[in-house]
């Protein structure tokens, strides 16, 4: 029996940890930010004191057409609480500033409506 136990623990171990290697190969930073998924989208965070990046990707891995998107972010930092309305900056890419503080432990929250999606949210914490 306990045989048994120990070969269904290391087929378990076996099995995942592949899959948690290519869930963190599909998840990289490209632009120096938090990565999230939302929905169908994978975002990546990239804040810095009064400014705010968010990358909108596909699932496919390109940028998504943010293009009339409407979108903002809530930051909770320092005891204080600052939303900053996003605009599409760039293909793929809404930005937004604001008077906040990026620093550790900040948590972002991020809404996102886009046309032919249903509406998002995310919630990163910066480290």
């Amino acid at each position: 029996m306990v045989k048994q136990l120990l070969a269904v623990l290391a087929l378990a171990v076996i099995t995942v940890a592949p899959l948690q290697a290519h869930e963190d190969e599909h998840h990289k930073s490209k632009h120096g930010g938090v990565m999230v998924e939302s929905g169908h989208h994978h975002l990546e965070v990239v804040a810095k004191d009064g400014t705010l990046e968010i990358h909108v990707i596909g699932e496919d891995g390109k940028p998504e057409d943010v293009t009339g998107a409407k979108a903002k972010a809530t930051i909770l930092s320092d005891g204080k609480k600052v939303d900053v309305p996003l605009s599409s900056a760039s293909d793929g890419v809404l930005k937004g500033a604001g008077a906040f503080k990026a620093s550790k432990g900040a948590t972002i929250i991020v809404t996102l409506s886009m046309d032919g999606h249903k509406p998002e949210q995310a919630r990163v914490k910066l480290d």
